[in-house]
């Protein structure tokens, strides 16, 4: 029997928003510690609570933080690195109090910290000395609240009851990674300094350790001369391993305390942008071996590379995304999301096979009901190389009219460094399997194609991005993928600010919907947080003194009169990135105008959404505003 016929974008769907919002986790960095994995993930079903879990060989995931303990970072505003295990004991970055506490077996969580005004983040082990070593950032009473102090950390763990903290180093913008060697004699570190970004200039330090715990003099090793660092880490056998861009290509090198070498040479990128803290591409699984996950032309591959020689042997997965890797007793564990299969955190047995320790959820979905991306590869029009993920409309239920096509939503990523997500999300099905067609687009300035790739947007964003835009529109417009009348947009923090410069820019969308985007930048630049406080002048390659008139050229606040179609806005009323009177003024100003304007706020959302009911609202007031833009009819329940 033949499925019914129904127009797109009025699918019956058995994805619905409850079941997004429910299967929503979100997984952070993964840590092996004697056999045992730990991660944390943040639970939208408990408003939003970072949990940190562990697993043990042969036995079941389990919860280490007990509610109503919620672990999570505040240090640049995005957080990370906001748990440690190390031997039987845990330490974790309380979210409220942003104080650290210790848990020990047996025992309630014990407070390390009674640091009022400072955040902390990116815990190491010192234990050796009693300590451990962090991030920390120090919200003086009375300060500039946009211009905190950064520094490196000790923090005592013993009994004495002293909770001092020790400042090991201090006196740049930024630090990042610190990291002390398997014989305790050395730190290193990452740091970098205002109008900077860490994918932009972060150097590589090291210095020995007195025998008072202080660190001597400071020694570059790389990075922080037009070059980027990531991810150090000291090996077995005392070198430190780390990723560099020099070659253009985030690369592994390796520092024995002389000189440094490069391991491999390939264009592919293991550099990830520094976001949040605690981000790894790679994992040392022994003296000789290393597994990483490589981004190739877009496909992310697990490869595991010989130090030695720099040889590279890839595995076949069947994984589409790949990230966080650790190492697992005698496996590796990584989080990993496949075509028909949410993110999970896995781990790869020796004979090739994957277990499943923590999933995001099952999608619920039978093979034909899922849309499975599709790697696209187009030129602008000035011949440069673009990329994106295309997911056509898929539902077993239903068909379309043959001389019907789908309605297009364009993605479009924050960061903007950032990269369309790869392997099933439930989020994209919810749309496809109503009928829409979703492409995902990694707009130049995205990472995981090269230094130059995301260099691309120096200068240009609010121009190049939206050029890409159209670029990617018209590709799937003349290849009759898609319906060129129903075009829609939606994208979320810097996307949502490509969003609304797209509307103004080009009359080729019947809607758009933006999530905590920005809407003017000079507002922006005078509020903003300390961590992104140079970020525009590079993006709009200006400096404090000569952004003026162009940050009013590209506010979209300023071209308000341009946009002629209905927008939705979504904002978090506890908004430190993008406060909230970014959305409310640019909506106000659209009313003004006469654009049919929808704008949603939520209590207790910040940066992105972590709550089960938020999630639901959003997604389906997002529906509801497409089916009205485009006269969509729905027949039965969607």
């Amino acid at each position: 029997m033949s499925s019914p016929s129904r127009p797109y974008g009025t699918w019956c769907s058995p994805v619905t928003a409850r079941a997004v919002a429910g299967k929503s986790l979100r997984f952070g960095a993964l840590q092996g510690e004697g056999g045992t994995l730990y991660w944390s993930e943040s639970r939208p079903e408990e408003g939003g609570r970072g949990v940190i879990m562990r697993a043990r060989p042969g036995g079941e995931a389990e919860d280490v933080l007990p509610a109503p303990f919620s672990a999570r970072s505040r240090v640049h505003e995005y957080g990370g690195g906001e748990y440690l295990a190390a031997g039987e004991n845990m330490y974790f970055v309380d979210a409220d109090s942003q104080d650290i506490y210790a848990i020990v077996p047996g025992a309630s969580p014990l407070r390390l910290t009674q640091a009022s005004d400072t955040r902390f983040a990116d815990l190491t082990p010192d234990l050796a000395r009693g300590r451990l070593i962090a991030i920390a950032e120090r919200h003086r009473a009375g300060g500039d609240p946009c211009q905190p102090e950064n520094f490196i950390a000790a923090v005592p763990v013993g009994d004495s009851g002293e909770n001092d903290l020790a400042e090991l180093v201090r006196g740049r913008d930024f630090y990042a990674s610190p990291r002390v060697s398997p014989d305790g004699r050395w730190l290193a570190w990452l740091a970098w300094d205002l109008p900077h970004m860490p994918w932009e200039r972060a150097a590589l330090y090291v210095a020995e350790i007195a025998a008072d715990g202080s660190p001597g003099p400071a020694h570059r090793i790389a990075g922080g001369d037009g070059g980027a660092v990531f991810q150090p880490v000291w090996a077995p056998d005392g070198r430190l391993l780390f990723i560099w861009d020099k070659s253009g290509w985030g690369m592994l090198y390796a520092w024995d305390g002389i000189s440094i070498a490069q391991i491999l040479d390939r264009e592919a990128e293991l550099m990830r942008p520094l976001w949040v803290f605690g981000m790894q591409s790679y994992a040392v699984l022994d003296e000789g071996r290393i597994a990483a996950a490589f981004i190739e032309q877009g496909e992310t591959r697990l490869g595991i590379i010989e130090l030695a020689s720099g040889a590279v042997t890839f595995i076949d997965t069947g994984l589409r995304g790949i990230d966080s890797l650790a190492l697992y007793g005698a496996d590796i564990a990584l989080i990993g999301a496949s075509d028909t299969t949410a993110p999970a955190v896995v781990a790869l047995k020796p004979d090739g096979g994957l277990e499943t320790l923590r999933s995001a959820g099952d999608p619920g979905l039978s093979p034909p009901d899922i849309s499975k991306g599709e790697m696209l590869r187009f030129e602008d029009e000035k011949g440069c190389e673009l990329y994106a993920l295309f997911y056509p409309p898929a539902n077993a239920s239903v068909s379309a009219p043959r001389d019907e096509r789908p309605p297009l939503i364009v993605f479009v990523h924050g960061g903007p460094t950032g990269m369309a997500d790869r392997g099933l999300k439930l989020k994209v099905q919810y749309w496809t399997s109503r009928g829409f067609a979703v492409c995902d687009l990694d707009y130049s300035g995205s990472s995981g194609y090269g230094r130059a790739y995301r260099e691309r947007l120096n200068g240009q964003w609010g121009v190049r991005d939206v050029a890409d835009v159209a670029a990617l529109a018209r590709h799937l417009v003349q290849a009759d993928r898609v319906d060129g009348d129903r075009l829609l947009i939606s994208g979320g923090s810097a996307g949502g600010y490509t969003v609304l410069m797209a509307l103004a820019k080009l009359d080729i969308f019947s809607a758009g919907a933006c999530s905590y985007g920005v809407s003017d930048l000079a507002q922006l630049q005078r509020i903003t947080h300390k961590f992104e406080s140079g970020y525009l002048y590079g993006l709009t390659g200006t400096d404090e003194v000569n952004c003026e008139a162009v940050f009013a050229g590209r506010s979209p606040s300023n071209l308000a009169g341009d946009i002629t179609c209905p927008v939705i806005f979504f904002q978090g009323l506890e908004d430190k990135v993008v406060p909230p009177e970014q959305s409310r003024t640019m909506a106000a100003t659209l009313r003004r105008c006469g654009v049919p304007v929808t704008a949603l706020e939520f209590a207790d959302e910040g940066h992105g959404f972590r709550r089960a009911e938020t999630i639901i609202e959003v997604l389906e007031n997002e529906y509801a505003f497409y089916a009205r833009v485009l006269e969509l009819k729905k027949d039965g329940h969607g």
